[in-house]
């Protein structure tokens, strides 16, 4: 089941988003509401009016949530049992394509590789940044892709996408605080797609499997 447009409802409830950014002083909120395609919970689930009043509440279709909480901090809930997973439906057109579809179809990746802290496992977490400015998410771990949450990126993660939005080449982060994975060794990089062939090379060294999706 499919909502209609997730760019018709933003437009619709514009002025939330807005009262949301400047209410919490964070200047990347707005952005991090509607690449991840952010509804608020009681405009939906409580059928409230479109007045104009401080939504602290959003969530995502992964069954996400991310939360104004005291002192306008933000809290990210990951499988938030508080929500009806069954009246959540899902308003990305391109949700389940393949990952060598989304990358041709998107304009910036976020990049991660690290290892499991408990078992030591490979895992990576690439976000694309679509052409239509939605983020898409996919995690590798045991040896398969699977399609996740922005969010998982944590609040840092996805700032560090919001300040690197005019990238024109590729930025390395390279550290564990910006990784909304259990990783150790954790290691981050930004770059414009397509990626440059130099970048492509440099990232090769590090993760093989990362290297091979740019390469698509």
């Amino acid at each position: 089941m499919r909502s209609p447009s997730i760019e018709w409802f933003h437009a619709k409830i514009d002025k939330q988003i807005r009262l949301a950014g400047s209410y919490t002083e964070l200047p990347e909120l707005e952005f991090i509401i509607k690449s991840c395609r952010l509804k608020p919970y009681d405009y939906v689930f409580e059928e409230r009016d479109n007045n104009i009043v401080l939504q602290k509440w959003w969530f995502d279709e992964f069954g996400n949530s991310l939360s104004i909480i005291k002192n306008k901090r933000i809290q990210i809930t990951h499988n938030d049992l508080r929500l009806d997973k069954k009246k959540i439906v899902s308003t990305d057109l391109y949700h389940g394509l393949s990952i060598d579809r989304i990358t041709k179809m998107s304009r910036l990746v976020h990049l991660v590789a690290g290892k499991d802290e408990d078992l030591y496992q490979d895992c990576s977490l690439i976000t694309f940044l679509g052409i239509d400015e939605h983020l898409r998410s996919y995690l590798h771990w045991y040896g398969e892709w699977q399609q996740v949450s922005p969010l998982m990126l944590g609040m840092k993660g996805l700032k560090t996408i919001f300040n690197h939005l005019d990238v024109k080449h590729y930025h390395q982060v390279g550290n564990k605080e910006n990784s909304g994975l259990p990783c150790v060794s954790a290691q981050t990089w930004l770059s414009y797609l397509p990626a440059n062939p130099v970048f492509i090379s440099e990232l090769d060294k590090q993760s093989e499997m990362l290297a091979t999706v740019l390469k698509q």
